[in-house]
């Protein structure tokens, strides 16, 4: 596999990814999440108003991520995690990782947002530069 050439700023790929709140309404319905999401994702979104709008734009982080990276990423390789304080970021398997590393990327970003119906993330590789 090549290493992907990083632009300007130093991003070797971007993906953005909005779905429907409805949509993880009905995962959960039919098997609580279960194989998505980690503990530690649904335990958030239940410690917090309206876990279905959290859990979705966590999905559109993982599919987002899942994109960035490649083919044979699948949301298991991804986690969102948010300390009490700050910004969310991604954890990543090893396997994510060594994709990341291959692809030239140091670095994950991510930024959720959710409203009413629909929730988004958009997920940036980022290396050193060109």
């Amino acid at each position: 596999m090549s290493v992907a050439r990083a632009d300007a700023d130093g991003v070797v790929a971007s993906a953005l990814e909005v779905l429907e709140i409805a949509e993880v309404a009905e995962l959960l319905a039919v098997g609580g999440g279960e194989g998505v999401f980690t503990p530690e994702e649904v335990a958030y979104a239940a410690a917090r108003s309206d876990p279905e709008r959290r859990l979705a734009a966590r999905l559109a982080a993982k599919r987002a991520a899942c994109r960035a990276l490649g083919s044979g990423m699948t949301e298991r390789d991804v986690e969102v995690v948010r300390a009490r304080y700050g910004p969310p970021w991604l954890r990543l398997s090893s396997r994510a990782q060594a994709r990341m590393a291959r692809l030239g990327a140091s670095q994950a970003l991510v930024s959720l947002t959710h409203e009413r119906r629909h929730a988004a993330a958009l997920v940036l590789l980022v290396g050193e530069g060109p």
